[in-house]
């Protein structure tokens, strides 16, 4: 087997990491909805001062007010900015005056922007709180650090490790060996979580799969909390870091033909986080190629709706397109990419490997 060494980042690196992640910690307060007032989707009004707001907090909000954004945004088009500023605002005061007094603003210091919103006072975890938790399991299991990404916009951080003791393959296919570790993650969204971090050798190609049991968040810090959590991290490593059904996963993609459905969603994953163009992305996911074979049978795949393109068998494995896309995402391409978006398609590899392949659907038939 001809593979590549995996190389960790140095302590400086690290070092110079973690002060930037305390850097773009985001601030948390709870606050009175009574003090907030709705200007548009880019912004709010909390105590006489506007302050920005993101889009994904802006849904946060409208989701705790129960008023769906598409229903908003529609609003808006129909009665205008002020009716719509008008209306959601007199939800959020009948909402007030029921007893739903408080949310949570999550704040980005650097930009001044209000990056989440909870309902609750939910036990969110520092990123130096994680961060120190995250050490103690570095060194206590022999983990070596991958990379270390921070999210600029919202302060989130992202950190995949690996031990070079911890190699595994899967039994009859030529090549796929496969070294495990352990993702973390924390985000002002989803909190601290940590997942398996997987590394295809042949070709040093990084996975955080989500999808597997294996996946478990830290919602508290309590003995009680802890005492699961390290636990769960036990259990991990006992495995060697190998998620349950991981073999399985990949035998059954590497078996299964994927869909135009599946192949335009691996598209669309790198063209939303990287430069790089339409014709150039090939070499990763055979887009050129593929539409080229249904067109000379008459077929225009742009003009098919979802359920054709799910139906729609392509010349390429399910797997296939998980390497092209963890290729891309892992690896220094020419292409502008930031680390965190990185690690986001990583994600999406892992996301597509643990979901039902469309082709899988399809029935045998006699006739």
């Amino acid at each position: 087997m001809s593979t590549i060494n995996l190389t960790s980042l140095s302590d400086k690196i690290v070092t110079q990491r973690m002060s930037e992640a305390i850097e773009f910690q985001p601030i948390r307060r709870e606050v009175s909805l009574q003090q907030i007032r709705i200007i548009d989707s880019q912004s709010i009004e909390y105590n006489g001062h506007v302050v920005k707001i993101t889009s994904e907090a802006f849904k946060d909000m409208m989701q705790i007010l129960k008023v769906p954004t598409a229903f908003a945004d529609r609003f808006k088009e129909v009665v205008g900015p002020e009716a719509q500023q008008k209306f959601i605002n007199t939800i959020k005061n009948v909402m007030a005056s029921n007893g739903n007094r408080t949310v949570t603003l999550v704040l980005n210091p650097r930009k001044m922007e209000i990056v989440a919103v909870h309902k609750t006072s939910r036990n969110l975890i520092s990123n130096l709180t994680a961060m120190d938790f995250i050490t103690n399991v570095i060194n206590d299991s022999g983990l070596s650090v991958a990379n270390f990404n921070i999210n600029q916009d919202n302060g989130g951080i992202a950190i995949n490790t690996f031990s070079t003791g911890m190699q595994f393959n899967v039994p009859g296919m030529k090549d796929e060996y496969f070294i495990g570790g352990i993702s973390f993650t924390n985000n002002p969204k989803n909190g601290f979580q940590i997942s398996p971090y997987i590394n295809r050798l042949v070709c040093a190609n990084g996975m955080v799969t989500r999808g597997f049991e294996e996946q478990l968040k830290l919602t508290k810090l309590d003995e009680k909390e802890m005492g699961r959590f390290m636990d769960h991290l036990k259990e991990l490593r006992d495995n060697r870091y190998q998620p349950a059904g991981f073999v399985d996963a990949v035998t059954l993609m590497s078996n299964t033909n994927a869909s135009l459905a599946e192949m335009y969603m691996v598209e669309n994953a790198i063209r939303n986080v990287s430069d790089i163009k339409r014709d150039e992305i090939e070499p990763w996911v055979p887009i050129k190629s593929t539409e080229a074979a249904f067109a000379r049978i008459g077929i225009d795949t742009h003009i098919l709706d979802s359920s054709k393109l799910k139906n729609a068998k392509i010349g390429v494995s399910v797997w296939d397109l998980i390497n092209g896309l963890t290729h891309f995402a892992t690896h220094d391409n020419g292409y502008e990419i930031n680390n965190y978006d990185r690690t986001r398609l990583q994600v999406v590899a892992g996301q597509l490997l643990t979901k039902e392949p469309d082709m899988s659907k399809m029935v045998r038939s006699p006739f």
